[in-house]
This record gives C-alpha cells, sequence and structure tokens, in this order.
C-alpha cells in the first residue's frame, strides 16, 4: 500500500494506523518464528512516520504497544519478557514526557508483560511479575494512570508460580490470593474479586508443587482450603478446572493408599452432582488407575482404551463448557 501510494500518489491508499495495527494484530496471533520481532519494526516505522510528519493517521497508540507487548508474551522466545518490559518501559517515557500521550499504559499493558514473564521460564519469573504486580498498585495509587490490578494480574502472577520450579510455591500463591482478597475487600473493586480462575490457579501451583513431605502436605492444605472456600464463595463455584486441578493436587501429593481412594471417590461423586465431570477430571481418574470406580457408579461397562465424556451419564456433564466459551463464562461471573 505505501509503495502503492509513493508510485501512483494517491494518498488515500497510504497505509494508517488502522492497517499497521492490522497487520501487528495478525503477527501477535500467528505465534511465527520473529513475529514479534516484526510487529516491533512496523511499530519503530509508525514512529518515526509519526515523528517526522506529525500525522495522526500513523500515530502509534496504547492498543499498539499493547498488541506487540501481547506477541512477546506468545513468541517463546528467550528474552521475550525483557522485551515486553521494555516497551512497557518506552511507553510509559512516551506518555509521562508528553511524546505520545496516546500511548498511556493499562492494565492489559500490565497483564500482558505478567503473562510474558509467566510463560517465560526464567527463573526469577515468579518474583519479577510480582514486582510488576507491586508496581501496578503504587501507580495507581501515586499517578494518574488507571492501573489497579485486577483478577487477571492476580491469576497471571500466581500462573508464574505454578509454572516455575520455586520451593514452596504453593505458600507463595496462597499469599497472592490473600493479598487481591484483602485488596478486594478494602477497595470493593469488582475486578478484584476472587473468581474461579484466581482459585483454580492456585490449586495448580498446589499440584505442582515439589519437595519434601512439609512441602507436599503445605500443599494439600492449600489447596483444601482453596476448594472448599470456593464451594463457600458468592463469586463463583468448583467447575471442570477446579474439579480436574484438585484431582491432580491429590494425586501429586497424596500416597497411594485407601485414604486417598476415598477422598477421590468423594471428590468425583462431589462433580458428577455438580455435573462438572470434564475431560480433565477423566484424565486424572485414569492416571491414578481408577477406572472401575466410574464404571461402579455409572452402573455399566466403560471398556476401552479411553473413556469418553460422551460415555458417561449426561447428568455428570450438563454443566461442563469447554474451550473459549469456557474462559468467556468464567470472566463474565
Amino acid at each position: 500500500m505505501e509503495e502503492l501510494a509513493n508510485t501512483t500518489g494517491n494518498e488515500e491508499v497510504r497505509p494508517n494506523s488502522y492497517n499497521y495495527n492490522s497487520v501487528i494484530s495478525a503477527l501477535a496471533n500467528s505465534q511465527d518464528q520473529g513475529a514479534a520481532s516484526r510487529a516491533e519494526q512496523i511499530l519503530e516505522k509508525m514512529e518515526d512516520l509519526y515523528r517526522t510528519t506529525g500525522d495522526d493517521n500513523v500515530k502509534p497508540r496504547t492498543a499498539t504497544y499493547n498488541a506487540i507487548i501481547d506477541a512477546w508474551a506468545k513468541s517463546g522466545e528467550m528474552d521475550a519478557a525483557n522485551r515486553a518490559e521494555l516497551l512497557l518501559a518506552h511507553m510509559m517515557e512516551l506518555y509521562e514526557t508528553g511524546h505520545n500521550l496516546d500511548a498511556k499504559p493499562n492494565v492489559r499493558s500490565f497483564n500482558s508483560v505478567l503473562n510474558a514473564w509467566a510463560k517465560s521460564g526464567h527463573p526469577m519469573a515468579p518474583y519479577q511479575a510480582g514486582e510488576v504486580l507491586n508496581r501496578m498498585v503504587e501507580l495507581d495509587r501515586s499517578s494518574d494512570l488507571d492501573v489497579s490490578p485486577d483478577a487477571t494480574s492476580f491469576a497471571t502472577a500466581i500462573n508464574a508460580f505454578a509454572r516455575s520450579h520455586s520451593f514452596g510455591k504453593a505458600g507463595s500463591a496462597y499469599d497472592l490470593f490473600l493479598h487481591m482478597k484483602e485488596l478486594y475487600d478494602t477497595s470493593g473493586k469488582s475486578t478484584l474479586r476472587p473468581n474461579n480462575v484466581v482459585y483454580n490457579s492456585v490449586l495448580n501451583a498446589c499440584a505442582f508443587s515439589q519437595g519434601d513431605l512439609e512441602e507436599q502436605s503445605q500443599a494439600m492444605e492449600i489447596a483444601n482450603a482453596m476448594f472448599v472456600g470456593l464451594q463457600k464463595s458468592p463469586y463463583g463455584k468448583p467447575d471442570q478446572v477446579t474439579y480436574g486441578t484438585y484431582l491432580k493436587v491429590i494425586n501429586n501429593q497424596m500416597p497411594i493408599s485407601d485414604a486417598r481412594d476415598q477422598v477421590v471417590d468423594t471428590v468425583f461423586r462431589k462433580s458428577a452432582k455438580d455435573g462438572m465431570v470434564g475431560e480433565m477430571v477423566i484424565r486424572q481418574i485414569g492416571e491414578m488407575g481408577m477406572e472401575e470406580m466410574l464404571e461402579h457408579l455409572a452402573g455399566k461397562s466403560l471398556w476401552g482404551p479411553d473413556i469418553h465424556l460422551s460415555d458417561l451419564p449426561r447428568e455428570w456433564t450438563c454443566n461442563v463448557i469447554e474451550g473459549k466459551k469456557r474462559r468467556r463464562w468464567q470472566f463474565r461471573r
């Protein structure tokens, strides 16, 4: 388009910020190797054009920067989190100096950086994510930036611990949950209301906690508190991910015993009663070798190498919502 505009002199076909943003978003969603770098090169071109021409039609705005930060978060590249942090810092500088007031960082800007750290695999990722979270709280209090952390912010920071190899990560994840709950109780902000995603994120950290018997015991204790807490919560109820992840905690943190089998039986019966027997629940039952329990409760043989939801009584699965539809439903609650 730009070459055509230069060749013909027809300014109507010259690309504008909408066109540039469309290409950047496509690159961000492609997850192709080098896509984030190419997206940032387009941003640099937009900045250069705006700097030299002053044309608002090519001015990069918050959505432009957010799309590129998101591209880095999804890229899986080794320095992705650092590149996302640098771009956020660049946005802050542009806004604070007045060079581009339309590059004002928002909650999504910070959440995308948090996501970059959570996915980075860096040994310091959970602590870097914690710093970003603390920065959001401080900036919300001391500046005109409306960047108060929300449920997504905390869930992502908790996931940074869950994905890490940090000792004591179940306790660290639980501390973040308690911090979020305290902020919600004192501020009353609906965006900080503890939802299923946050509860499930803490359960995930418990499921993958590694260490000695004390660490396993703490992870199990925290998981029990989260599971019971969500059952009693006015803001959500256990879903198929909750049940599946809680069973994963039991599988990983409890030794094989009759006591464990009884706990699994109780949890599964509750998930079936709630109509929340999803794929993850079935997978965990299979990993623990308890398919016979399913057959006994279903009252029929569930033979074959795999058990599918369609093989189960409809009332066991009637409230299961999977995929993107489930994620949208969770965040509306």
